[in-house]
């Protein structure tokens, strides 16, 4: 890999590592941006390209999303409640739209991805619900909900953060909680999606650089960036005031989605 496409991926990590850990994103509204500008440099063919770069950032978000959740942990906010209603739906609707990423045609998972971007940026910039979290919400609803935002996360590489914490808020959680929350729920999307994507590129056969569709060696660079700034990102959500957090993210998700459009 060259030596710049190696500092794209290493720059490109330590912006995904501190926007994981402030905002509770998994790093793919960053990751595959840049990977879709980047793999057609490395030699990857025009087909491949946006499922490698769902699959190579999906593997990215777990160790990005794993550093986070510890420095959330160690900071008390992981609420085990609402994780416990959440994770098994994201995982099964991770590996769902891990395949579905294999199937679409690249142009319209930019599309797919550009929309629920809009969406979600609208949705965070109203007002949050007043009152105590409301916990007596079905299990089987969240289930469903959890199935469906896990496809959406995987089909297009994000960890899931942009859609549990609108979720949680609108269920009156705590900004910071929601944030820890949707870290541990990004962490378990990665895992799932990304052993889905492995087993199946193994019909691209064997190429160099390649564990499945993720691209190993910007997988390696960025995870290792985004290690080292996920606990920044952390200790910056602790002090950033809660307004400027959700106006922060929903200005971040706005730019993704209008680059997406116009690229």
């Amino acid at each position: 890999m060259l030596l710049s496409s190696w500092l794209w991926c290493i720059a490109g990590g330590m912006l995904a590592g501190t926007l994981a850990g402030m905002l509770g994103i998994g790093g793919g509204l960053v990751i595959v941006p840049l990977l879709i500008y980047l793999l057609p440099i490395l030699g990857v063919s025009a087909e491949l390209v946006v499922p490698m770069a769902v699959a190579t950032s999906l593997a990215t978000i777990v160790m990005t999303t794993l550093s986070a959740a510890r420095s959330h942990y160690s900071h008390g906010q992981i609420s085990w409640f609402w994780v416990r209603r959440l994770i098994p739906g994201l995982m099964l609707g991770a590996i769902v739209g891990a395949w579905l990423a294999t199937e679409l045609h690249p142009s319209w998972l930019q599309r797919i991805f550009a929309v629920v971007l809009f969406l979600l940026a609208g949705r965070m910039l109203m007002p949050a619900r007043d009152g105590e979290p409301l916990t007596g919400v079905s299990k089987r609803l969240l289930g469903v909900i959890g199935v469906a935002m896990g496809t959406i996360s995987a089909l297009v590489g994000i960890g899931g953060g942009s859609l549990t914490v609108p979720l949680l808020q609108r269920l009156r959680v705590p900004i910071r909680q929601a944030i820890a929350v949707s870290s541990v729920g990004s962490l378990s999307i990665g895992i799932s999606a990304a052993l889905a994507f492995v087993v199946l590129g193994q019909q691209l056969g064997d190429h160099s650089g390649l564990l499945g569709y993720v691209h190993f060696q910007a997988w390696l660079a960025i995870s290792i960036a985004s290690v080292i700034f996920a606990p920044i990102g952390t200790s910056l959500a602790q002090r950033i005031p809660v307004a400027k957090l959700q106006r922060g993210f929903a200005l971040f998700l706005v730019i993704v989605a209008i680059n997406l459009v116009i690229g």
